[in-house]
């Protein structure tokens, strides 16, 4: 689809939706405190199961072909595969379901797994090399100083507001020549160079996903320096999810299309359902209009 076309149909989408929904409840407030993260996800999780995978996999797939298929939900465990060495000790933020870890675990048995999430680990099939902690993971004191090999996060960090004290802690326990893989959004610009419109498409898809505010490519990029962190590789993968992003957006559009359906709805559900509903709307346009970016990101510690 034409970018420009896609930007005509946010601004579009959003005079549709003023119409029927309040968006400014959407907007205002907080909405990426951990008690908030840990409610969407709880409330959410059902959605996710049956719209991301059935498996327990909750990122975004990357299609290589073009179009959508299942398999290609494996490519961001199997990129930090690559960097993975039998005794290696391999840390992930935010394992949500234990999809990505489990997966890597099992297939590398010699290697030492642990995730942090705010969610247990909910399966009793858990390889003796995997350890899990339930926690906020801005702080790692359960890692010493120098232990940590390689370190991944799939779409979570987004959800943290202060990310320069996750990356600190990050830095802290990498070994020298340890590498981070990050997969995660980004804005192409500053929030502020975009029109009022696009401003309310950015805070709805950030609050719809208790996320904080995205922050652009070149905000991102000064974290990861301002923390230690060498930049090795930075790629673009926003056209690899369009077609993923364009399944959720035909999903949602059956309900936004039926104004009164939609207004039944979003007064009985949780908001934070609801959100993530006008998230499914906007995401493929904002991401087909190159406003909103998904990236993996491969640093290392000097």
């Amino acid at each position: 689809m034409n970018p420009n076309y896609s930007l005509f149909l946010l601004h579009a989408k959003i005079d549709e939706m003023a119409k029927f929904i309040n968006l400014g409840k959407f907007i205002q407030g907080e909405k990426n405190s951990i008690e908030q993260i840990r409610s969407y996800f709880k409330i959410n999780e059902w959605a996710y199961k049956r719209f991301h995978s059935q498996d327990g996999f909750m990122h975004f797939r990357i299609a290589k072909n073009g179009y959508f298929t299942d398999e290609d939900v494996y490519h961001q465990p199997d990129s930090v595969s690559n960097f993975i060495k039998p005794g290696d000790v391999v840390v992930e933020l935010g394992y949500g379901r234990g999809a990505n870890l489990l997966y890597l675990a099992h297939c590398y048995p010699d290697a030492r797994f642990i995730g942090f999430d705010l969610y247990p680990l909910k399966t009793k099939d858990v390889p003796a090399n995997v350890t899990t902690f339930q926690q906020d993971y801005s702080s790692l004191h359960q890692l010493e100083d120098n232990s940590v090999d390689v370190l991944y996060a799939f779409e979570t960090i987004v959800h943290n507001t202060d990310k320069e004290k996750i990356y600190r802690e990050v830095c802290r326990v990498l070994k020298p020549g340890g590498v981070v893989v990050v997969y995660d959004y980004a804005l192409s610009d500053r929030f502020e160079t975009y029109d009022p419109y696009l401003q309310k498409v950015i805070t709805l898809l950030s609050k719809g996903g208790a996320a904080a505010m995205i922050e652009s490519l070149e905000e991102l990029n000064a974290h990861y320096a301002n923390c230690g962190l060498k930049l090795e590789k930075s790629t673009d993968y926003t056209r690899e999810t369009l077609p993923d992003l364009k399944r959720l957006e035909r999903k949602a559009a059956k309900i936004m299309k039926r104004p009164m359906v939609a207004r039944l709805m979003f007064w009985f559900l949780p908001e934070q359902f609801v959100a993530n509903i006008i998230l499914g709307y906007l995401g493929y346009d904002s991401g087909n209009a190159g406003i909103g970016t998904y990236r993996e990101w491969v640093l290392r510690k000097p």
